[in-house]
């Protein structure tokens, strides 16, 4: 008698501890903000700024700096080709077809904070 006595609770035991609430696990992380906004950028640009190993905050910083950098060289609403082009010059991507945009190596006489400009031509 006692043999089944220990039986049944075993299996009453078993079944309780069956029916217990298990912790439930954490849920995962929400994404950033940084993170949905990356993921939304085209695949291409992903890939460039993953492969330079660059954070969702980081890269999203540069996909800023890229949008600078064109509003600087007097393109405030640049193509996607310009847009990329500009983005591997940032990166200093040597793959990129950057050129450089400054008036001051192309100009005559060159264009520099440094330097006066030459005198009006009425006053030589």
């Amino acid at each position: 008698m006692t043999r089944y006595l220990f039986l049944v609770s075993l299996l009453i035991s078993s079944a309780a501890h069956a029916q217990a609430p298990r912790p439930a696990q954490a849920p995962a992380p929400r994404p950033t903000v940084e993170e949905l906004a990356f993921a939304r950028l085209p695949a291409d640009i992903r890939q460039r700024l993953a492969g330079a190993g660059l954070t969702p905050a980081q890269a999203m910083q540069t996909v800023a700096q890229t949008g600078q950098h064109a509003i600087a060289t007097g393109n405030p609403h640049p193509s996607a080709e310009q847009f990329r082009s500009t983005l591997g010059a940032v990166l200093g991507a040597p793959y990129s077809t950057y050129t450089s945009a400054s008036a001051g190596a192309t100009s005559f006489p060159p264009l520099s904070p440094l330097v006066a400009p030459p005198p009006p031509p009425y006053l030589r």
